[in-house]
């Protein structure tokens, strides 16, 4: 999926990926235990990661923000701060994904 963020949605959109990261990583108190759930994480589904997360720029945010609120990994409440064209599009390619 390609979409150009304008430079201020890049910015908060840089923001939901680094939350939802961190929500991932904060379910895990243990840095023992948190490092063995990412090192299995990783094992188990490297290509999904990869494909997430690996090489992401610009154009790959969107895409990202949409699979992080798929996954509710924030509110969807957090992209209110987008444009409202970004904010529309988002809304409707999540409620598209999790109608499947």
């Amino acid at each position: 999926m390609y979409y150009e963020l304008p430079k201020k949605d890049k910015k908060l959109a840089r923001e939901l990926i680094d939350k939802g990261l961190q929500e991932w990583k904060t379910e895990n108190s243990e840095i023992k235990e948190t490092y063995y759930k990412i090192f299995t994480a990783i094992k188990d589904f490297d290509k999904h990661i990869a494909r997430r997360y690996d090489g992401i720029g610009g154009s790959r945010y969107l895409e990202t923000i949409i699979a992080q609120l798929v996954d509710d990994l924030y509110d969807i409440s957090e992209i209110d701060g987008f444009s409202p064209e970004v904010k529309n599009d988002t809304l409707r390619f999540v409620k598209l994904i999790k109608e499947f």
